[in-house]
């Protein structure tokens, strides 16, 4: 197992569309507002989802692989089929870590709930962030970091390697959806102000400093988050992975 370090817990956090197919899990969230409950899930990339209930209650979703509008061209662009991340080759580093992301490729799992679902088993937003307005940046240039990172450790979690790393965002922490980020807090929350055009918020000390998060090193997802101080001290979720690729079996459709 490589050694974790900034840069390679930062690519391992981009490289989970080429590190798996299919992943079963048993998700326990944690929520900032709301009970806290269980389910066990299964996604086949692409487009599959299975997500079962305690109760039994079985939701099994297929999404078809998704749309780019292009614009200019004959009767002003058309919808072209978006590439997944996977079918394309990434920039790797010397650990065969993806070291810079395609921007114009999808690795969107379907929804469950709400977008941190989707984040969770792909965190890229753990990785990169926005580049700073005043900067020139091209679109596979690589990006600054989205977190600050305080402290590393490696471990082993229900039998597999497991990254750890306790953080706090960045001004330009960019999550896939800025009103359910992977880290909720004060960065999470301006960004989403600004993209609603409401005053950012204030100073708080309901946001959390610091924050716990964990990644597996075998599929690149991130199986813990965890609010380490504020008013949601002790939330988040974690995920246990029960199976990977050829160990997993789907129920028929």
């Amino acid at each position: 197992m490589p050694v974790v370090t900034e840069s390679s817990w930062r690519a391992l956090a981009r490289s989970s569309p080429w590190r798996w197919r299919t992943l079963s899990f048993d998700l326990h969230r944690r929520p900032l507002h709301g009970p806290d409950h269980s389910v066990r899930a299964t996604v086949a990339r692409p487009g599959r989802l299975v997500v079962v209930s305690p109760s039994g209650e079985v939701d099994d979703r297929f999404e078809a692989r998704p749309e780019a509008q292009v614009v200019g061209g004959p009767g002003g662009g058309a919808a072209v089929p978006l590439p997944y991340a996977w079918e394309r080759r990434p920039v790797l580093d010397g650990l065969g870590l993806v070291a810079v992301r395609d921007r114009w490729s999808t690795a969107d799992d379907p929804m469950w709930q709400d977008y941190q679902f989707v984040a969770m088993l792909d965190p890229v937003e753990l990785a990169d962030a926005s580049p700073p307005d005043d900067v020139e940046w091209l679109p596979d240039d690589p990006r600054p970091p989205a977190l600050e990172v305080h402290h590393l450790e490696e471990s082993r979690r229900h039998g597999r390697g497991t990254w750890w790393a306790e953080v706090s965002p960045l001004r330009g922490y960019d999550p896939r959806c800025s009103c359910c980020p992977l880290l909720f807090g004060r960065v999470s929350e301006a960004l989403d102000a600004a993209i609603r055009g409401a005053a950012e918020p204030e100073e708080s000390s309901a946001f959390a400093s610091r924050y716990l998060v964990a990644l597996d090193v075998g599929t690149g997802v991130c199986v813990h988050v965890e609010h380490l101080d504020g008013d949601f001290a002790g939330r988040g979720f974690s995920l246990d992975v029960l199976g990977v690729d050829d160990e997993v079996v789907l129920p028929d459709r």
